[in-house]
């Protein structure tokens, strides 16, 4: 599970640095590449890739590679500050027979983007990434849709070529939700995830500019893009492209349980149970209980990325109409009987507001993931049954 959180927010597990970076004048022979590392279908943290930047300099020994991915579990308050959106990344450098032998073992495939620069480009670049790598300079706010170890290698390549890059626009218009989605593949369950913590921004229309935020996508669009220079000479940004390491072929079959499967399941439990409760005219209080507790539980999470997080896409989410935080507030005053009368008619508002959700499912701007639906109406059944019970005799 710790797992699926980090991957939900960072997307992303570096390695430790373990080379010391000094400047130096690159020769004749150098060249500057971008380096994009595939996903491994069961690897769950390697879902979105990774983006590195590869300076070899042969004449002088010099082969790093530059990582803009690193961050410090140890670091003080390091799960609030994640969860907050206050995460601090920072630049990192390794040799690239560490990085190779890196990837190489999880079995993830290595492209290779020899970029076509002149030698006082690379130089420029080298330089950035030098000055970059300063202690000053080399930790930043990581944002996993427009600040992280894709955007930052191609944001520093712009700056630092003697012209424009031109991008051809290869990518349709989608949403960040589609693109994320496509790119979960078989890990239904971090989708699930996903599609609960994230809100409707997730789904506005983007352009290609913005779905470069994904490794693969940067990769794609540099394969085709150009450099037009002051005199409108035009050259291609990317002179070769080279496969380094060939990775595990994709796997179609899911690797996670379907989660639509289990929770309609799970509707037809507790469906069977209310029916059991209408004939036999009984109440498990307890099973409310739990529920409504589970409920508020996910909604604290909902209100505190929604509210209190500087993530991205987090507000609005339309998901806290369903899982909110006064749901708790419910399940405890189901055991004093003083409040037997506010507990009827919360569940009756509550009942009739999960109706009109129900309703208006396709209406509202975001994107629910189809096995929320079984989730509502659980809890709009167990709301509706709870008003219809004057009395609780379990």
């Amino acid at each position: 599970m710790k797992k699926y959180v980090f991957v939900l927010l960072s997307g992303l597990f570096p390695f430790a640095s373990n080379a010391q970076l000094h400047e130096f004048r690159l020769s004749d022979s150098a060249f500057i590449s971008l380096l994009t590392c595939d996903p491994v279908d069961d690897m769950a943290y390697t879902v979105y890739g990774h983006t590195a930047v590869r300076v070899n300099d042969p004449a002088n020994g010099i082969d790093y590679v530059y990582n803009y991915g690193l961050f410090d579990f140890s670091s003080p308050n390091f799960l609030y500050r994640f969860a907050r959106g206050e995460l601090n990344y920072r630049l990192g450098i390794s040799r690239f027979a560490d990085f190779f032998e890196e990837y190489s073992e999880r079995k993830s495939g290595i492209t290779e983007q020899i970029l076509n620069l002149t030698k006082p480009e690379k130089q420029k670049i080298s330089d950035a990434l030098f000055t970059n790598y300063l202690p000053e300079n080399r930790v930043y706010l990581y944002n996993f849709l427009f600040d992280n170890c894709s955007t930052r290698p191609r944001i520093l390549i712009e700056k630092n070529i003697s012209g424009t890059v031109k991008y051809p626009e290869i990518l349709p218009p989608t949403t960040f939700r589609t693109v994320i989605h496509r790119h979960n593949r078989n890990h239904r369950w971090l989708t699930f995830g996903i599609d609960l913590a994230l809100g409707a921004p997730l789904d506005d229309s983007i352009g290609q500019s913005p779905q470069m935020f994904i490794p693969d996508n940067l990769m794609q669009v540099f394969g085709v893009a150009e450099i037009i220079q002051a005199d409108g000479s035009i050259r291609d940004l990317v002179s070769e492209t080279r496969k380094l390491a060939p990775g595990y072929p994709v796997i179609e079959k899911p690797l996670d349980s379907n989660p639509s499967v289990i929770l309609w399941s799970f509707f037809a439990l507790v469906a069977l149970i209310s029916l059991w409760e209408l004939r036999c005219k009984k109440h498990f209080r307890i099973l409310d209980f739990v529920l409504f507790s589970v409920y508020g539980l996910t909604g604290c999470m909902i209100f505190f990325l929604s509210f209190i997080s500087i993530h991205p896409a987090v507000f609005p989410n339309f998901s806290i109409i369903w899982a909110h935080p006064l749901h708790i507030v419910c399940a405890v005053s189901l055991f004093i009987g003083a409040l037997r009368n506010f507990v009827r008619y919360y569940m009756l508002v509550n009942g009739v507001i999960l109706l009109l959700f129900i309703s208006g499912w396709d209406f509202f701007p975001q994107e629910f993931n189809a096995a929320f639906f079984p989730l509502v109406l659980i809890l709009c059944i167990r709301s509706l049954l709870g008003f219809r019970k004057k009395r609780h005799p379990r």
